[in-house]
């Protein structure tokens, strides 16, 4: 269906070149000085070329007093060739005048309207009010110029009856009639008629409405229409809509078609005229819309992405839809739909069922409904999510998002799966409040875990990882002086070598002597001159004793510490040095638990009695700590199996694959129970974040960085703080002078 798009300024401006030819015309062939500039082409030169300016292009609706000064003034131009040739106190000296007269008191009133306009606000007086409508009149082209035309005929031309008719005729006929728009008009209005409707556009009638925004069309002819196929849905009852196909429901008398109904824009208005007046039921007709018109209609632009629309039981929190077209859908996907003002707010699927509904009579339509959870409206300037009060229509459409190759490109620690929206987290809010990542053996947690301790580092937190596993010094020897810290240890194993019974049990064996060792390295380490950031270390490496029975025989029992009891002298030490340095609110320290399992086991499954008593020591350094900037990362692929003291401490969660049921249901608490539904089933290097260090208020399910792409885009700025080898002293290594560790710290 053609349209033609002619805007009215360009009908005016074509017009005026065709009156311009017409009256230049006249003035050559019908007025006998033809186009010499005299005084018988004052009425082409002067009186109609200002009239069509004025009236065609500069103001063809109003006249504000500015222009009816300029007109006034244009006017006065043009009678100055006729002054030398009217005679004094002659009846055309009086004609003259009269003109003249006018256009000066057109020109002094506008100028005083102008000089007087009251400031904005202010009410203007009676007096001003009336100056400036009779100048408004007066001035006008239409009025001005005739005036001075007719002035011009009478002077000039008044004892030559052809060039009068030529004159005033062109005048009535271009100023009074305009042909030319009238006839452009009716070409515009013909060719902007609809098309008359044939059998092959009407889809069929109106067999129900699904308010809002949905209706049921019972197709007149067996032949498929298929999704995002547009159309005008019309009917008695109220203004005609746009149409776009969603699916088919079902069948009574005719194939049932369910159509997305939408505001008809302006630029379709002429699309469905006549569509709907000859029969009184709602009729649904196909039409063709252009892909520049598809631009502004938001249902026809992301037709491909519709993936659904919103069903009951949908909640502010919560988003319930009918999916329409599943390719592309899955647990994780992003989809965005419409809440009042905000056009995009984005939810994550989080969860799917199947369902039926009776549609007509006894047809059943089954379908399957997801499940979203809210996530917000993308802020690019602060690039994160914002929240967004309230939920969608009823029946609003939903749209998938766009698929992104790649990543975000800023500094993020992951992104949701396929799209460039990154999630940040702040490395000082993961140490202060506490930070835990949960999941089973090879999802990524080590990795993940390393990227957190070098962004950590990166902002001055120094690190202390116990590391059950001996992969930290490896994945983080850019941050470490190999000879310093083979020193270190030596003279932390020489420390806990030996041992001999005591009096005092708490003295008994090499515990003591160890500990003491411990706080002093601890010490060193949190110096502000240490330009170490990183110390890891394995609690299992060190062969410590400790004395489990009193003195007999000048004998008593020894037993070596378990790594859960190494684990609390380090928590302890940490507690100590931080509360020297006094309180802050950033992160100083950093305490990595790998393998929580076995460093701070819960109390039913610790392996030895002993550790019950270690683990509340590294929960009662991790609770005091804060105030003191020391805070710690628990790993863990055992949930059920990790203190809850700490687990409970830690506000910021980073859930990975999980089968057990007690691990979904502690991590349900934090994350709720529909991500946590979803668990099992997640990829590696994915993971459910929630908490205070993340940029997102509410649960969401990442894609994690690979390490690799990671680092080249984070080492450029943040390059890694590797510390200066220093030598080693004789006397350190070989274990010098301890100092005193505090009187009754800890608690074993």
């Amino acid at each position: 269906m053609g349209h033609l798009m002619l805007s009215e300024a360009k009908l005016r401006a074509i017009s005026l070149i065709i009156y311009l030819a017409a009256m230049v015309a006249v003035q050559a062939f019908v007025v006998d000085t033809g186009v010499s500039p005299n005084e018988n082409a004052i009425w082409l030169y002067s009186g109609i070329a200002s009239l069509l300016l004025g009236s065609r292009i500069v103001n063809p609706y109003f006249t504000p007093p500015a222009d009816t000064l300029t007109n006034a003034f244009a006017a006065l131009l043009a009678l100055v060739p006729a002054l030398s040739t009217v005679r004094s106190w002659t009846p055309d000296a009086y004609v003259l005048g009269a003109a003249v007269g006018l256009a000066v008191l057109v020109a002094g009133v506008s100028l005083l309207v102008l000089i007087l306009r009251p400031q904005p606000g202010v009410e203007p007086g009676a007096a001003w009010r009336l100056a400036d409508r009779a100048v408004k009149g007066l001035g006008t082209p239409n009025v001005i110029f005739s005036l001075l035309i007719l002035a011009s005929v009478w002077l000039f031309h008044r004892d030559k009856p052809i060039e009068i008719f030529a004159i005033l005729g062109t005048l009535f006929v271009i100023v009074l009639y305009r042909p030319l728009e009238s006839l452009a008009s009716y070409v515009v209005w013909f060719l902007n008629q609809p098309k008359p409707l044939g059998g092959e556009n009407v889809v069929g009638t109106i067999a129900a409405h699904q308010s809002p925004g949905i209706v049921l069309v019972r197709q007149v002819e067996p032949k498929t229409i298929t999704r995002g196929t547009p159309m005008v849905i019309s009917d008695q009852h109220g203004p005609a809509q746009l149409g776009v196909a969603l699916n088919y429901v079902g069948r009574d008398e005719g194939n049932l078609l369910r159509v997305l109904t939408v505001a008809m824009p302006n630029g379709l208005a002429a699309l469905n005229q006549g569509v709907g007046s000859t029969t009184g039921d709602g009729i649904a007709v196909s039409i063709t819309v252009s892909d520049e018109q598809k631009a502004d209609i938001r249902a026809l632009q992301w037709i491909d992405r519709l993936c659904g629309i919103v069903d009951t039981e949908t909640s502010p929190e919560y988003l319930q839809f009918e999916v329409i077209n599943e390719a592309g859908l899955g647990e994780g996907s992003l989809a965005e739909v419409r809440i009042g003002d905000h056009q995009r707010v984005i939810y994550q699927v989080v969860d799917g069922v199947t369902r039926d509904e009776v549609v007509q009579q006894k047809n059943k339509y089954g379908y399957a409904r997801a499940k979203a959870r809210k996530i917000g409206t993308w802020d690019d300037e602060g690039r994160r999510f914002c929240p967004v009060p309230w939920m969608p229509r009823m029946n609003a459409p939903v749209f998938l998002l766009e698929e992104f190759e790649g990543g975000p490109e800023d500094d993020c620690i992951g992104h949701f799966p396929a799209t460039p929206y990154g999630v940040r987290v702040d490395p000082s809010e993961c140490v202060t409040h506490n930070t835990a990542i949960l999941g089973i053996l090879g999802v990524g947690k080590s990795y993940l875990a390393i990227e957190l301790v070098e962004r950590m580092i990166a902002r001055g937190i120094k690190v202390v990882c116990l590391d059950l596993t001996n992969q930290y010094e490896n994945l983080l020897a850019d941050f470490v002086d190999p000879a310093f810290e083979e020193a270190r240890r030596a003279e932390l194993l020489a420390a806990g070598e030996g041992g001999v019974a005591h009096q005092n049990k708490e003295q008994g064996g090499s515990r003591y002597n160890f500990k003491r060792t411990v706080f002093r390295k601890m010490r060193e380490f949190m110096a502000a001159g240490d330009d170490h950031f990183l110390w890891v270390i394995n609690p299992a490496q060190f062969r410590v004793t400790k004395q489990v029975s009193g003195m007999y025989n000048n004998t008593a029992e020894l037993a070596h510490l378990t790594a859960s009891e190494i684990t609390s002298i380090f928590s302890d030490a940490a507690l100590f040095v931080c509360q020297e340095l006094g309180m802050t609110d950033e992160a100083r320290l950093c305490l990595v638990y790998e393998e929580a399992h076995s460093l701070v086991p819960e109390w039913n499954s610790v392996a030895a009695e002993g550790d019950k008593m270690a683990t509340a020591t590294s929960a009662r350094a991790i609770l005091q700590g804060r105030k003191y900037g020391l805070g710690c990362l628990l790993i863990t692929q055992r949930t059920a199996n990790v203190t809850k003291t700490i687990l409970n401490q830690c506000n910021t969660i980073f859930a990975m694959r999980t089968f057990d049921d007690t691990g979904k249901e502690f991590l349900g608490n934090y994350i709720g129970s529909d991500y946590a539904a979803i668990l099992p089933s997640m990829q590696p290097r994915h993971a459910v974040v929630f908490g205070k260090a993340s940029s997102c208020e509410n649960p969401v399910l990442i894609r994690l960085n690979d390490q690799n792409a990671f680092r080249a885009r984070f080492r450029p700025d943040n390059p890694p703080k590797r510390p200066e080898p220093v030598a080693v002293p004789q006397e350190e290594a070989a274990g010098g002078p301890d100092a005193a560790a505090p009187e009754g710290g800890g608690a074993n």
